[in-house]
């Protein structure tokens, strides 16, 4: 079920798109094998989301920043990353005060308040340590699996759960593919 307390942003009022990783990208599970080597399952359709949003960019239609923000130091978020062509910060210890921070550097010299600055900010996460973002950003969305309290606080909530085509589904929700037709779909996936 699909939980909302908010219309979702528009497009034009969203300067900032970040991702937690495990559980927002992963089922938040880790597999562990005999030489100690971490792997964990991502969804592909996740990736052909984010070749949506970058789309969007290109097109100039998105102007917001996209990352992966993650409290986890394994290779594994890194090379996911790198795959998706998507900046990555990693082993973010205290997620808010790392975004005051880089607000107040991406804001600098500009009339921006910090309140201002998490207006624009579109959060996905699904954990405990996701929450005190997610209070504070304009708009934040939870998978159907998130911590309750998580839940309690998204702006939405979406069917999926994490690792489950869960960022597939918020991006297709906020560039509104739905209202699109088959020739724009097809226009827009296979024509630069």
């Amino acid at each position: 079920m699909v939980k909302s307390t908010q219309i979702l942003p528009p497009i034009d009022s969203v300067h900032t798109i970040v991702f937690d990783f495990d559980g927002v990208f992963t089922d938040n599970r880790v597999y562990l094998n005999q030489a100690g080597i971490e792997s964990v399952c991502c969804d592909r359709r996740d990736g052909l989301a984010i070749d949506f949003l970058r789309k969007y960019q290109q097109l100039g239609k998105l102007q917001a920043e996209i990352f992966i923000l993650s409290t986890e130091t394994n290779p594994v978020v890194e090379a996911r990353a790198s795959k998706l062509k998507l900046p990555c910060k990693i082993g973010v210890k205290g997620k808010l005060n790392f975004l005051e921070i880089y607000f107040a550097e991406k804001f600098a010299g500009q009339s921006v308040q910090a309140s201002d600055a998490f207006a624009g900010l579109v959060y996905l996460g699904n954990d405990l340590n996701d929450l005190a973002v997610m209070a504070k950003a304009g708009f934040s969305v939870a998978p159907q699996d998130a911590h309750e309290k998580v839940k309690q606080q998204a702006s939405l909530v979406l069917p999926h759960n994490g690792g489950d085509a869960f960022v597939r589904n918020f991006v297709e929700h906020f560039l509104r593919i739905d209202e699109l037709t088959v020739g724009e779909i097809n226009e827009f996936i296979f024509n630069s």
